[in-house]
């Protein structure tokens, strides 16, 4: 083992250096400063990342798309079936609304959509913000944030749709080796 202090070589196992007498007691000991210097590497990574990667990076759920005529129970149950928190609701292959887990709540429970026959285009959220495929992860963040969404839809490059989600977020953040 070589001495920090004078370079001189020791046998392993020691604890005092043999020429400058310098504990070595203390090496092995992780040190707050060192831990806070990783930790403040793998943060700038993570925010270095967020802003350079686009949403094309994300695990994408199953995107579900329905017209808006489809009843609103009929939805509910591909939703549940696919273990999906939305459906986007598409008119001739444009986006009218996004109706979620939180509308499911929010709105089925009103005396107007107990009809089986409800149509899915009288509970939807319309006209709901849309990401592009080439946005960064953290202008997805910052929607999800600022409107309280779980769920945005991300407008891929080929013109289709599919969805983003915070749990495709936080799986991108957790999997990464920053």
């Amino acid at each position: 083992m070589l001495c920090p202090s004078c370079g001189h070589e020791n046998i392993d196992g020691t604890d005092r250096c043999d020429n400058c007498l310098s504990p070595f007691r203390d090496l092995d000991v992780p040190r707050a400063d060192a831990a806070e210097g990783l930790a403040a590497d793998a943060a700038e990574g993570l925010a270095r990342s967020v802003m350079a990667d686009n949403l094309g990076r994300l695990d994408q759920e199953e995107t579900i798309s329905v017209t808006p005529e489809t009843p609103a129970l009929d939805v509910v149950l591909l939703m549940k079936n696919s273990n999906s928190g939305c459906a986007l609701v598409l008119n001739d292959g444009k986006l009218a609304g996004i109706f979620t887990e939180h509308d499911v709540l929010r709105k089925m429970t009103g005396s107007a959509a107990r009809s089986p026959a409800t149509a899915v285009k009288d509970l939807m959220s319309p006209n709901p913000e849309v990401l592009h495929e080439q946005d960064s992860v953290a202008a997805a963040l910052n929607k999800m944030s600022i409107g309280r969404y779980r769920h945005i839809p991300v407008r891929k490059n080929d013109g289709s749709y599919t969805v983003t989600s915070i749990k495709s977020v936080l799986k991108y953040i957790a999997k990464e080796d920053w």
